[in-house]
């Protein structure tokens, strides 16, 4: 984080979520990955990885790799089986989290945002707001036998995206532990990146359902509130019952003592 508070376009950067709308009203998943977009390489390659390694991956690997249980196995491989074919929706509508919900991503117009947002997602790598998503089960802290670790081969193909996504912005980095592998640290040294935490007393993770609610409610504050600085987020927004915001030296901390 740098000491200046700049008022440009900021960029919110917010994880995906295993909820997700069914359906969909946009064109099949593979029809969408033109070479128009810089990640469409990416993201084919990605697809063959998966669609060449799924025969071969018994149902314990597969619940691993989908973040599915057990019994939700079949469903989660017929799912990824056809996601080439699946039709699509925008991110916005598509993710339907607790995050996503709170922030209220689905009821937004992102054409009349005045703050940029990208999801990152095992899929699709980083997706704005319109990205057309199909429905899908994978964890980005999963690995596939062709390709490895899928966070860190990511991180190798997002590198040159969020350089030239973030230079001269102020970043907020709302992304927990497993979605920060995306960030190559070198990159992230590079840009004016503020990150927020959410915690206990005592420093340790908070409550997976509480802080979900509440970074929700910090997503939706800075997406209104486009020239923000941490002081303004930690003096103006009510994150919920329970929890406190303050500035630190890395960004902002929430801190939930109820």
């Amino acid at each position: 984080m740098t000491g200046s508070d700049r008022v440009e376009r900021p960029l919110l950067l917010l994880p995906p979520s295993k909820g997700k709308a069914s359906g969909g009203d946009g064109p099949a998943y593979a029809a969408t990955l033109t070479d128009g977009h810089p990640l469409a390489a990416a993201r084919r390659e990605l697809l063959a990885a998966l669609q060449a390694d799924l025969p071969g991956l018994d149902d314990r690997t597969l619940a691993r790799v989908a973040g599915v249980r057990s019994k939700d196995v079949a469903a989660a491989r017929q799912d990824l089986e056809s996601v080439e074919r699946a039709p699509t929706l925008p991110a916005h509508r598509r993710y339907t989290g607790i995050v996503h919900g709170n922030a209220g991503l689905a009821d937004l117009d992102p054409d009349d945002l005045g703050t940029d947002v990208l999801i990152v997602s095992a899929l699709l790598g980083l997706a704005d707001l319109t990205d057309p998503v199909p429905p899908y089960r994978l964890e980005f802290g999963a690995a596939l036998p062709s390709i490895g670790g899928i966070g860190t081969w990511w991180r190798d193909r997002l590198s040159d995206a969020i350089r030239a996504r973030a230079a001269n912005r102020r970043v907020w980095d709302l992304l927990p532990g497993e979605h920060a592998r995306m960030w190559d640290q070198r990159v992230r040294d590079d840009l004016d990146v503020i990150g927020v935490s959410f915690v206990r007393p005592d420093g340790r993770s908070a409550n997976a359902a509480r802080a979900k609610v509440c970074k929700g409610r910090v997503a939706a504050w800075l997406i209104t509130h486009p020239s923000a600085t941490p002081g303004d987020l930690a003096g103006d927004l009510d994150p919920g019952q329970g929890w406190a915001l303050r500035v630190t030296d890395t960004g902002v901390t929430a801190t939930f003592s109820a």
